[in-house]
């Protein structure tokens, strides 16, 4: 496994987020469980994304933070897959994330209630 930061799918905002077309997807869809029921409300506030990696580059954790780099909340957990580990076609290269260790991977998890 190695761990890093990315930048990448922060630009979610409020108003996107309840824009007509978003919420008539939502309703018409509404018999589909959503991959992130409890964290989706919350992309808004995401600034930076810390994920654990396989040695492919395939997101197995990821945990959302804020533009202090505070954790917001942290993934898969039994009601929520997860933003990146749901999405099979994105694999990042080391050079793409800003490389941290394990421990401080770890640190940020259990920050966001992932420990418990």
């Amino acid at each position: 496994m190695h761990y890093g930061i990315t930048t990448e799918a922060t630009d979610f905002t409020k108003a996107g987020m309840k824009d007509w077309r978003v919420r008539l997807l939502k309703a018409i869809l509404f018999f589909i469980p959503r991959a992130n029921p409890d964290h989706e409300r919350l992309y808004p506030q995401v600034r930076f994304w810390a994920l654990e990696l396989d040695e492919e580059g395939w997101p197995q954790r990821e945990v959302g933070l804020d533009a202090a780099r505070k954790a917001l909340f942290c993934a898969p957990d039994a009601r929520n897959t997860g933003f990146w580990p749901d999405m099979a076609r994105t694999q990042f290269a080391k050079s793409e994330v800003e490389a941290i260790s394990e421990n401080a991977f770890a640190a940020l998890w259990n920050d966001a209630g992932g420990g418990e």
